[in-house]
């Protein structure tokens, strides 16, 4: 470890809000006990603080998105066992249909995907035999995932999936993606204090692609939902995808009528941020304890980043843009 980042790592003066995904808790434990002397509040008590500007230096909020089971209680052990408090953001659709979302189809069978030209039953054609295709097929994907409703981008993720099962002659368990938390173990693990479960919204669809009536009944429904399974008010949520063309500019102000917070997949920090639009800072298992630091240092400390020309153009002397990764939904 640099001691340049150690030593601006230990201040942090502004709060923070971790995200996580699919990752082991060996991982998410290794990244927390980095963070030391910062330690962990619950997230309402650390919006509260923020809302209220007073100092949130030192601080930090734990949040986990989807609801994926296997995650939701590994980790939940840990949080228990080490007295960390933490959200779990939940898309109330995946919890109830079990069938899994757009993008966990995706991540499932893109390995298996044939390099060939696709005819699909609904007469779609998908070309993967040219160099590159499969890897500008996942970025068509994600793009929609962002911006487009699931009318147009679910109907030939099953299709694919079910070339896969065919041409790999795999189970169709194989592809399918990971069973959601179940309701029950919510309301369990609600009785806890250290473990809140708050919205993701329905459908994990992009809030930008709805109207202003379905993104209210994505937001009601699913508060009522967590609500009636946690015995306790759901007042935060996690935008789907948390882009701000995922987002679009109309969500934010319904969140404001339902919710105390809606978080957001944008780096940053809490102090003086729009409680609607939070940016959390996220982690995955492929990054390294140095990475993590250095995103903190950055987006966290008085550290700035100080601009540089040469030959014209602009860069930066830390690069930021370096610490940017690719969605985790991928």
């Amino acid at each position: 470890m640099f001691p340049l980042v150690q030593r601006f790592t230990r201040l942090l003066p502004k709060g923070f809000v971790l995200a996580f995904h699919d990752i082991p808790p060996e991982k998410v434990s290794e990244f927390i006990e980095s963070l030391r002397p910062a330690r962990p509040i619950p997230l309402p008590e650390l919006v509260e603080r923020s809302k209220q500007g007073k100092s949130t230096g030192g601080l930090f909020a734990i949040t986990v998105d989807d609801g994926v089971g296997e995650t939701v209680r590994n980790l939940s052990h840990l949080f228990c066992a080490r007295r960390w408090p933490a959200t779990f953001y939940i898309s109330t659709g995946y919890l109830d249909s079990k069938e899994g979302m757009a993008f966990q189809w995706w991540r499932s069978l893109l390995p298996f995907l044939p390099a060939r030209k696709l005819v699909l039953k609904s007469g779609a054609v998908v070309d993967l035999s040219r160099p590159g295709s499969v890897q500008e097929l996942s970025r068509q994907m994600e793009r929609m995932w962002h911006s487009q409703r699931s009318e147009a981008y679910l109907p030939m993720t099953l299709e694919l999936a079910a070339v896969v099962i065919r041409e790999h002659a795999l189970s169709p368990s194989f592809v399918r993606p990971p069973e959601p938390v179940s309701w029950a173990e919510v309301a369990e693990l609600s009785r806890s204090e250290m473990i809140r479960f708050e919205s993701h919204g329905v459908s994990h669809g992009a809030m930008s692609a709805l109207s202003d009536e379905e993104i209210a009944t994505e937001m009601r429904v699913s508060q009522e939902l967590v609500s009636s399974h946690t015995g306790q008010p759901c007042r935060h949520l996690a935008y789907p995808f948390g882009s701000a063309e995922s987002i679009g500019p109309r969500a934010e102000l319904i969140a404001r009528k339902f919710y105390d917070s809606a978080v957001t997949m944008t780096l940053g920090n809490i102090d003086s941020a729009n409680p609607w639009l939070l940016p959390r800072i996220p982690l995955y298992t492929k990054n390294s304890r140095w990475f993590a630091k250095m995103k903190l240092l950055v987006k966290c400390s008085d550290f700035s980043i100080r601009p540089t020309v040469v030959n014209g153009p602009s860069r930066t002397e830390t690069t930021a843009a370096s610490l940017t990764e690719p969605s985790p939904h991928l």
